[in-house]
């Protein structure tokens, strides 16, 4: 075997290699779609897990933002005021009202919590408008 023949056969392993490892990838990331999309709402964590992941493997093998792959009103969750989802982006909340939210979905913390922070900034910004 000379040169050139043994350079095109380690190219080849190289390619089915990639192909192997790349449909790898597309398949975990599959797996977590249909975690995310079929969630329980039990166990904020387990979502946030699932989404992190999601989230890195998108990016990395395809430069790809989740938010691109994934509707995320599709993702299930206990009912959100609208404009409390649109003001903190949450993304879902637990049967134990713990909401997952924040622009890399990675945060956790009660809604009531941040249903009173809505408030109080609401309460302020009326206030503040009334002034002037």
């Amino acid at each position: 075997m000379n040169s050139t023949e043994m350079a095109e056969m380690a190219l080849s392993q190289a390619v089915d290699e990639h192909i192997e490892k790349s449909q790898e990838v597309v398949n975990r990331i599959s797996e977590l779609e249909s975690a995310i999309l079929k969630w329980d709402a039990e166990d904020i964590r387990v979502l946030r897990k699932n989404v992190a992941e999601m989230r890195l493997l998108l990016q990395k093998h395809f430069q790809i933002q989740i938010e691109n792959f994934i509707k995320i009103k599709s993702i299930p969750s206990m009912r959100i005021p609208d404009d409390i989802r649109k003001a903190y982006k949450i993304i879902a909340v637990d049967k134990k009202g713990i909401a997952l939210f924040g622009p890399e979905m990675n945060k956790i913390i009660q809604i009531t919590k941040i249903s009173e922070h809505y408030k109080k900034k609401k309460a302020l910004t009326s206030a503040s408008d009334k002034k002037t």
